[in-house]
């Protein structure tokens, strides 16, 4: 059996559920299992609070930084492959108390 679909790319967008976090950007995206979920809420913090941060474990890399008007980008990958998303305050709010404490 044979099936093909269209389909076409999706706008960016941030997911997290009791599995994994995705960023993608549209065209590229990264998962990070829950696991790493203490890694990844400290990570927020530091972004609230110092208004930037830039952490590595293992090979990949998570951060982002506040812009003046309070929009957060975040980044995620590896040293070669960096994906990119801006959010809004409220909704890095959002993202900050449903990833809770990791």
């Amino acid at each position: 059996m044979t099936l093909t679909l269209q389909a076409e790319m999706a706008e960016p967008y941030v997911y997290l559920d009791n599995r994994a976090l995705v960023l993608s950007n549209g065209a590229h995206g990264l998962i990070f299992h829950r696991a790493q979920g203490r890694w990844l809420a400290e990570t927020l913090t530091i972004i609230a609070d110092e208004r930037r941060a830039t952490r590595i474990l293992q090979h990949r890399l998570f951060g982002g930084f506040v812009e003046e008007d309070g929009t957060v980008v975040l980044f995620a990958g590896t040293h070669d492959d960096t994906v990119s998303v801006r959010l809004s305050a409220s909704a890095f709010a959002a993202l900050r108390a449903e990833l809770g404490s990791g």
